[in-house]
């Protein structure tokens, strides 16, 4: 026998042999080697690595037994008694004290991943049963806890027995964790559905003192329950009365979440009441019930829906007395009892469908998972991102090309200085609108005009000169004369003509695109100075510039609108004239194709040539999921490209 504290070896249990040594250690509580013997079952029945019983005494833990796996020995869990485990451990036992039990993950010296599982035994208060599970039972933690709240009735150690006591006829059974988990693991021994099913209900017909205890099952939620173990009968038929009124009320049960009660009919009918038992329920309002109640005589009913978690009822249990049924808490302590069996008849129950109706079964859980109402939000998502992506895929949408542009214009004017001098006025600033003839600038001509007057007083002399020579028959003296009176005309015409030049006047209506009148004023220039120039407003286009990864989309005659900067919120339509041929390096733009497109809108009197904004122009329809992926698919082809 085993001493408190020691380590015990894990023994092989069968399934009934594990129910039937957790059913003698409720007698042996006195024995020296109790607490080694239900940790290893219990550690045995949690498929733990490894089990601790452990006692509070005046805030300090100390160790009552310990249960381990050989096969965990290579990589053994930390001791739950070591120095800094001591606040996950009070942690743990807090709220293992609150709640029943608690969990804890936790590495092992190997660096795996494990699960330290805390539960409060009921009848030991200072005491905590702590089992260190593998990772892999992760998923089946629920499940594993659940078996251990099924056997925390186990009495203390040193506990005195109580005593037997066997009910008198017509009495309710006491029903506890023990029996109800030897049915539980009875049926789990079996591993056909039907035989499962069937020894469940007969184990519970026994544990219970029910006549008759029945099972309705149904593929999935939605679907017709039916009869599928009754117990103490190996066949059914389905056309008898009696099955039919125990599926009418195995089916009624499932629209009680919390089960039903209906009393032995007495000298006053008595009404059914839910579990809760604070409201009656009328017995019209438990008419399936009610009929099977008057078919089988004077008994009462109990029935309770099963689910797994949060699911909708997967079955349901109808038992029949021929006293008072279960009380309330030893129903619901049932209930709980069953929550382990039923993912077990599940697996067991698919397991054996045949191959199309599995299909068929997952095909319905999913759909239901996508169309009913869990998740309400996550799938309108879903549904708005499907639709959008069918619209994607199979709607066009008008692809635009998008490019910088500027106005432009090709009747522009240059006026200069046509003589060395010095601005005398200078009247206008780039910008400004001028109308024909309009003077812009004015050069200084006070040196001209005293040329002109110079060359006005040679033509007299040498018109005098000549007139001279004439007159005196000196007819070579008089050619020479007339020769220079010709010479000082011709000078007197260029300086007469300078004088006019001086006056710089616009040739054409239009807008001063270069010149500053303040810069201008009084400053000298050479002959070819450029003083102004002139811009015609009413030839104005548009010069694009469009990437080179679009330009293939562009075609002449293609539409568009422009955007100026000054006035973005007017929208100049524009078609295009030419695609020029020729790439331009715009730096970290890259390539740059220029593209001449026509304004078809009359001029603006706030247009200017050089104003830039941003063109739009219609390459044609394209799918949307081109539109929108194009580039990307372009760049990865490029890169991924040998």
């Amino acid at each position: 026998m085993s001493a408190p504290g020691v380590v015990t070896a894990l023994p092989a249990y069968s399934a009934r042999e594990l129910v039937l040594a957790l059913h003698a250690l409720r007698g042996a509580a006195g024995q020296a080697d109790y607490a080694p013997q239900v940790i290893a079952a219990l550690a045995r029945l949690m498929r733990a690595q490894q089990g601790w019983w452990l006692a509070e005494a005046a805030g300090a833990w100390r160790l009552l037994a310990q249960a381990h796996d050989d096969a965990a020995a290579s990589d053994p869990s930390p001791d739950p008694l070591r120095v800094d485990f001591g606040t996950d451990l009070a942690a743990l036992a807090q709220r293992a004290r609150t709640q029943g039990f608690a969990s804890l993950p936790q590495r092992s010296a190997q660096g795996a991943t494990q699960w330290l599982v805390a539960v409060q035994p009921e009848r030991a208060a200072s005491d905590l049963w702590l089992l260190c599970l593998p990772d892999r039972e992760r998923p089946h933690l629920n499940e594993l806890v659940l078996r251990a709240q099924l056997v925390a009735d186990l009495p203390a150690p040193g506990e005195a027995p109580a005593a037997s006591a066997t009910p008198a006829a017509g009495d309710t059974p006491l029903v506890t964790w023990a029996p109800l988990l030897d049915a539980v693991l009875f049926a789990q021994a079996h591993d056909g559905f039907e035989p499962a099913t069937l020894a469940l209900v007969n184990a519970l017909a026994s544990t219970l003192g029910a006549q008759q205890v029945a099972l309705g099952w149904r593929a999935e939620a939605g679907a017709a329950l039916r009869l599928v173990a009754l117990s103490h009968r190996d066949k059914l038929d389905r056309f008898a009365h009696a099955v039919v009124l125990t599926e009418g009320a195995l089916d009624e049960a499932l629209d009680h979440d919390e089960g039903l009660r209906v009393d032995a009919v007495q000298t006053t009918d008595t009404p059914g009441t839910e579990l809760a038992g604070v409201e009656r329920t009328a017995p019209q309002a438990l008419p399936a019930h009610r009929l099977l109640q008057q078919s089988l005589g004077n008994v009462s009913l109990a029935s309770l829906p099963l689910a797994s978690g949060h699911s909708a009822p997967r079955a349901a249990l109808l038992m029949v007395f021929d006293g008072e049924p279960l009380p309330a808490d030893q129903l619901a302590r049932l209930r709980l009892a069953l929550r382990a069996a039923l993912p077990w008849l599940e697996s067991l129950y698919f397991r054996e469908r045949a191959l199309t109706l599995r299909a068929s079964d997952e095909l319905r859980r999913r759909a239901r998972l996508w169309l009913g109402p869990q998740h309400l939000g996550l799938k309108l998502g879903a549904g708005v991102g499907a639709l959008a992506l069918l619209v994607a895929l199979f709607v066009d949408w008008d692809y635009r090309v998008g490019a910088s542009a500027q106005l432009a214009t090709d009747s522009t004017r240059i006026l200069s200085a046509q003589f060395d001098g010095r601005v005398e006025e200078a009247l206008v600033s780039a910008g400004q609108a001028v109308k024909e003839g309009e003077l812009l600038a004015q050069l200084d001509v006070r040196d001209l005009q005293n040329q002109a007057a110079d060359a006005r007083a040679e033509v007299q002399r040498y018109t005098a000169e000549a007139d001279k020579a004439r007159a005196s028959g000196a007819l070579a003296e008089a050619e020479v004369g007339n020769a220079r009176t010709a010479q000082a005309q011709a000078r007197l015409a260029r300086t007469v003509e300078l004088i006019e030049l001086a006056a710089n006047r616009a040739p054409f209506d239009g807008v001063v695109v270069e010149g500053e009148k303040r810069e201008l004023q009084g400053a000298p220039v050479r002959k070819g100075d450029k003083l102004y120039r002139l811009a015609r407003v009413e030839k104005l286009y548009a010069t694009l510039q469009v990437p080179e990864r679009d330009a293939a989309q562009l075609k002449a005659g293609a539409l568009g609108e422009l955007s100026l900067m000054t006035r973005p919120d007017e929208k100049i339509p524009l078609r295009v004239a030419a695609v020029i041929p020729v790439a331009q390096i715009k730096g970290q733009e890259g390539n740059q194709f220029m593209v001449r497109a026509e304004l078809l809108s009359k001029p603006a009197d706030w247009w200017r040539p050089g104003m830039s904004g941003n063109a739009r122009i219609e390459a044609g329809p394209r799918r949307i999921i081109w539109v929108l992926t194009h580039r990307l698919v372009d760049q990865l082809r490029l890169w991924l490209w040998w």
